[in-house]
């Protein structure tokens, strides 16, 4: 068996051939596809472009590998808060807005095809912040990243209020 200090055998850099990646690319894309490509996992690397910045890459890219970053930043808090909220940006919505008021007049708010609730209009800003929310609490990776951007400042008053409301 083969051990980490092992030299002997080259390590390759991927684990799919690029011949076999470029077949692929001739095919459509599963409807899974985009979900994959924003998933991450992230993390950062500090880059000068052209002054100090943060660059996001997918974990196994590195900007030593002549990675491309998904994205650069000069704060390190907002590419926190970018890894975080990336991989919502390719999931599938859970939450979709009625496009017609019901008999009260207030938007029905839909949960896989079943009414959730109602927003007294038809906000679109509101309903995408919705969905950020429900990406970055169901995968704790991304929640983790938004804790870390949040700064400790924050996390300290928001430890306050979350044990005064688990108290509750």
């Amino acid at each position: 068996m083969r051990t980490s200090d092992d030299r002997s055998i080259p390590v390759p850099t991927h684990a799919f051939t690029p011949e076999y990646l470029e077949l692929l690319t001739h095919r459509d894309e599963p409807v899974t596809g985009a979900e994959a490509d924003a998933s991450g996992p992230w993390h950062l690397e500090p880059y000068e472009h052209p002054e100090k910045s943060w660059a996001v890459l997918r974990q196994g890219e590195s900007l030593a590998k002549g990675s491309t970053p998904w994205a650069v930043l000069r704060k390190k808090d907002a590419a926190r808060l970018l890894a975080a909220v990336l991989p919502g940006t390719g999931r599938r919505l859970r939450y979709h807005l009625g496009k017609d008021p019901d008999a009260t007049g207030f938007y029905p708010l839909l949960d896989d095809g079943e009414v959730a609730g109602v927003f007294q209009f038809f906000d679109e800003t509101l309903l995408a912040a919705l969905n950020v929310a429900d990406a970055l609490v169901s995968i704790p990776r991304d929640l983790a990243w938004l804790l870390d951007g949040a700064g400790s400042l924050a996390l300290d008053h928001a430890g306050k209020i979350a044990l005064e409301r688990a108290l509750e």
